[in-house]
């Protein structure tokens, strides 16, 4: 994974509430991405915080506390994102949504993504950084597990 230099849009530019055709950020940041070498871009918003993936919403884990960017960083509020925080809820976990730097992702002890096709996915390095040690968290372990179970029992 690695952070791109391609901006989220801003939100008066492109509600990010709105899932349209309109990725062209998206797809050139995927682009930027993958010439690096990295399966996933993030994106920074207009304001250089940490905003989503290209493809996914992100999540980090810090002294046990599960952080994503809030809603007001300009990102697409996933279904799967959604999820996961009702599921982490359920399992009492801290939740935090705020304004992330790529700082706090360089300092996580654990790192995911999320998306319908990933669903949640450990992400162990970030621009040739280890997260953590190098391996999916007992956090994000417990939120994979829990989201098959949920998902599962819909199915």
């Amino acid at each position: 994974m690695a952070i791109v230099q391609t901006r989220r849009n801003h939100p008066l530019a492109l509600n990010p509430a709105i899932k349209s055709t309109n990725f062209l950020n998206n797809v050139l940041a995927k682009i930027e991405s993958l010439k690096s070498g990295a399966y996933e871009g993030i994106m920074l918003n207009w304001e250089g915080f940490i905003a989503e993936g290209t493809i996914s919403n992100i999540f980090l884990v810090r002294k046990g506390v599960l952080a994503t960017p809030h809603v007001d960083s300009g990102i697409l509020e996933g279904v799967t994102r959604g999820l996961v925080l009702y599921l982490a809820r359920k399992q009492r976990l801290q939740i935090k949504e705020s304004l992330l730097r790529p700082k706090d992702l360089y300092e996580a002890d654990e790192c995911f993504l999320t998306n319908t096709t990933l669903e949640v996915m450990p992400v162990t390095t970030v621009d040739g950084r280890t997260i953590g040690d190098g391996r999916p968290g007992p956090v994000t372990k417990a939120l994979m597990k829990a989201y098959t179970v949920e998902v599962t029992r819909h199915v």
